[in-house]
């Protein structure tokens, strides 16, 4: 019985030293494995290292060694790194802290957490990045002595600095900057005192504080290792920010010399990463791993030899599927000669399409451009024919000299009406003239066009009929503008053409719903009549080379009826004819109108020959055409204003700054100092005078190119003197209201 005791003690005790001895040696092992593994990281083998860190995990998990769980956990989160497999080794991180915070090794803690802040910062995760930065800075107060304690403080500077917290990175760096020149354990081959001057330099520097910077770049410079390859990126940065801090104070010989050492130090920089890369290279393609490969290869070649004869039953397949794939190659070559043939074919085709249409495009803008400038330069002229015959009107000249005034007012403003076709149909053409909406009344309107073709009529002994349902209603929205050409066009023809002839106007409603009404246009007369075989190229452009022959007296150029077929185009309409040779024509066309509550509308009052009262009111009248310029002085004279006239922008800028003025007429093209640029050096010396544009443009033109020019209006030239009188009454007005 004493014997079985003594037996069991001693097997009890020997299982138990087993036990214990097996411990020992299963955490020496995972220590080996890790240290392994490093190793092997080191050499930039990450496969093989990835897999010894795995064995330490797994031997450490089976024993429960949360430090070496953790540390396990760590390695392959670095190597995760270098792999570029940045969710993976942000898990195992993760895990590590987990592990670590159980064990309370704070110090592990902080200088995971500064490598994990400062690798997500590196890959554009700042919030993150600032998170895990924190609570490494949070923890290293606990460790002040240990050198790796300063990393995280280092490393939220770098983040600071990205996020333009100038301020707050410059303080930072401050403290690292002590830290280092403090601490004994900070030796002199780190690189984290000559980044912290470099960076503090680079906060300096992006806050314009030049003269900081270059001391913090020259003390960057001071500390550096030349020898020390690690110091060598920093060098070429600090050379390279000085050479702008230089350039931008003006020191030249300073800069030339900065920029020399900048380009010797990026030089060695970049001989030195890729004599790194190279060795790299050879570290994970050695000889020794290709002599390792060449073993296995051959023992894989022992292997292979066995399925050899296997291989050359598939010969005779092999050849036949060769024979086919080259019959097949022909083919594919002559078809792709072929359609290499066709593209290069329809590649020059397309290239002569694209330069005839470049052609057709320079063509059409030079078109533009010319009708632009003819009818500005004619238009100009005509203001002083118009204009002066207006005034010589209004003087009550004899009844034989009104008679020559009216005729040379009428021939004045039907030269106007061919010009403004013609600008018409050029925007047209150029899809510049847009359909607008606003108020219609077409009672007026058609009043307007008929006093417009009055002289006309009673010219050729012609009778006007108009006819409009009572039906319609007064006010309709729609482009008055428009409508209004179309018919003046249709009027003048028909009065133009016809001699003693009657012509009836007449607008009938067709159509009708809750919300619309359709209107149809018929100008019909009993003369002449069109041939039949000019029906079909009455409504050509004059540029096709259409020019109609001379009929009655009047020579015609194929305008007026091109301008209301292309107005209608615009209006989405069309022109239609009927005509009988030698008993008259009939054009017509159809629109779409909407309804507008009366209630809503503003009533339409006429100002003619409204009474101003314009006394104490001094103009400026800016206009380097002196005849325009007097004409523009005798129609404001008229009205008690007091003028003065000037020929140049330049001599309008010296006058206003001698003279007070109420208002200043100001011409738009005029030599060396146009009426915009002249505008804007006035509004420079903060003059907030009311300047109104008086031009030979188009209104809506002037506008468009004054669109960034501060101004009170535009009138287009030649004019009618209420319409100046009754502008300038609203400008004034408005002016003293402000």
């Amino acid at each position: 019985m004493t014997a079985l005791r003594v037996f069991l003690l001693l097997f009890v005790f020997a299982t138990a030293m087993r036990g214990q001895t097996a411990h020992v040696i299963s955490k020496d092992s995972i220590i080996t494995l890790q240290k392994g593994a490093k190793e092997l990281f080191a050499k930039r083998k990450f496969n093989e290292a990835i897999r010894y860190s795995e064995r330490a995990l797994k031997h450490a998990s089976s024993i429960k060694n949360d430090s070496l769980i953790a540390e396990a956990y760590c390695t392959l989160g670095m190597v995760y790194i270098q792999m570029q497999f940045k969710d993976r080794a942000i898990e195992n991180f993760d895990k590590a802290i987990v592990y670590f915070t159980k064990k309370n090794n704070t110090k592990r803690l902080m200088q995971i957490h500064s490598d994990i802040g400062y690798y997500l910062f590196k890959n554009d995760q700042a919030d993150a990045a600032e998170s895990h930065l924190k609570l490494g800075l949070a923890l290293s107060k606990n460790f002040k002595a240990d050198i790796s304690s300063i990393k995280p403080k280092y490393y939220i500077g770098q983040l600071f600095l990205s996020k333009e917290a100038y301020d707050k990175a410059k303080d930072c760096f401050q403290k690292v900057i002590a830290y280092c020149n403090d601490n004994p354990n900070y030796l002199p081959h780190h690189d984290m005192l000559q980044g912290a001057y470099y960076f503090s330099g680079k906060a300096s520097f992006l806050q314009g504080n030049l003269d900081e910077a270059e001391t913090f770049y020259k003390n960057t410079i001071a500390i550096c290792d030349a020898s020390h390859k690690e110091h060598l990126e920093v060098l070429s940065l600090a050379y390279q920010d000085l050479t702008k801090i230089h350039a931008a104070k003006g020191e030249k010989t300073a800069e030339l010399e900065a920029l020399a050492k900048h380009i010797e130090a990026y030089e060695n920089f970049s001989l030195y990463k890729k004599e790194k890369l190279l060795s790299e290279i050879v570290l994970k393609y050695g000889i020794d791993e290709y002599e390792d490969r060449l073993e296995a290869i051959e023992a894989d070649q022992e292997t292979k030899e066995l399925y050899i004869d296997n291989f050359q039953r598939l010969t005779t397949i092999l050849v036949v599927i060769l024979v086919i794939l080259v019959l097949l190659t022909g083919v594919f070559y002559l078809n792709q000669r072929a359609r290499v043939r066709t593209n290069a074919l329809l590649s020059g085709q397309n290239k002569q399409l694209i330069e005839a249409k470049k052609r057709i495009e320079n063509v059409s803008k030079i078109r533009t451009n010319f009708f632009s400038l003819i009818s500005h330069e004619l238009r100009t002229p005509l203001y002083a024919i118009i204009g002066m015959t207006n005034l010589l009107l209004l003087e009550k000249p004899e009844k034989f000299q009104e008679k020559y005034l009216k005729s040379l007012k009428f021939s004045g403003e039907h030269l106007l009406a061919i010009i403004n076709n013609i600008l018409q149909m050029n925007k047209v053409e150029a899809s510049k003239t847009k359909a607008i909406e606003e108020n219609v009344d077409l009672r007026k309107n058609i009043k307007n066009v008929i006093t417009s073709v009055n002289f006309l009529v009673k010219e050729n002994r012609n009778i006007i009929e108009v006819k409009i349902d009572e039906n319609i209603p007064s006010q309709l929205l729609g482009d008055s503008l428009k409508i209004s050409q179309i018919l003046f066009n249709l009027l003048d023809n028909a009065v133009r053409y016809n001699m003693e002839a009657n012509i009836r106007l007449r607008i009938k409603q067709v159509a009708e719903t809750a919300e619309t009404v359709v209107l149809k246009f018929s100008v019909k007369d009993n003369g002449l009549g069109i041939p039949q075989q000019k029906k079909h190229v009455i409504f050509e452009n004059l540029e096709k080379g259409i020019i109609l022959t001379e009929d009655n007296g009047y020579l015609d150029l194929g305008l007026g009826l091109s301008t209301v077929n292309n107005l209608l185009k615009v209006l989405k309409s069309k022109l239609h004819l009927r005509s009988v040779l030698n008993r008259g024509s009939e054009f017509y066309f159809e629109l779409e109108l909407r309804k507008v509550e009366i209630a809503s509308m503003e009533e339409d009052v006429e100002i003619q020959h409204k009474t101003y009262n314009f006394k104490d009111i001094s103009v400026l009248i800016v206009d380097d055409n002196a005849v325009n310029g007097l004409l523009t002085q005798k129609i404001l004279e008229r009205q008690q204003i007091q003028t003065k006239v000037v020929l140049s922008g330049f001599s309008a800028l010296d006058i206003i700054e001698k003279q007070k003025f109420d208002l200043i007429l100001m011409d738009m093209f005029m030599p060396k100092l146009n009426g915009l640029e002249t505008i804007e050096k006035i509004r420079e010396n903060n003059h907030d005078i009311p300047i109104i544009l008086l031009t030979a443009m188009e209104v809506s033109d002037a506008y468009a190119k004054a669109v960034n020019t501060t101004i009170s209006g535009v009138i287009s030239k030649p004019f009618e003197p209420e319409m100046l009188y009754g502008k300038i009454d609203d400008v004034i007005h408005q002016a003293s209201e402000e």
